[in-house]
């Protein structure tokens, strides 16, 4: 996928600071950046599933008594 972004001078002026710092391409810098977001994301979501499946397995019941 290609993305085209546009980013105000405070996150130029901060990916600038990394790219200096770790003399990483802009691309590797944002992919980083995504892929740490990513992570933080997991646990939040693997809990979602979990409470979701609890959820359908108690109230996933037929009221039909036929």
């Amino acid at each position: 996928m290609q993305l085209t972004i546009q980013i105000d001078d405070e996150y130029a002026r901060q990916l600038a600071l990394i790219q200096k710092q770790t003399n990483q391409d802009p691309n590797k810098v944002i992919q980083q950046g995504i892929s740490l977001y990513y992570q933080q994301l997991q646990p939040h979501y693997q809990v979602r599933v979990e409470i979701d499946r609890q959820y359908d397995l108690v109230c996933n019941v037929s009221a039909n008594t036929n």
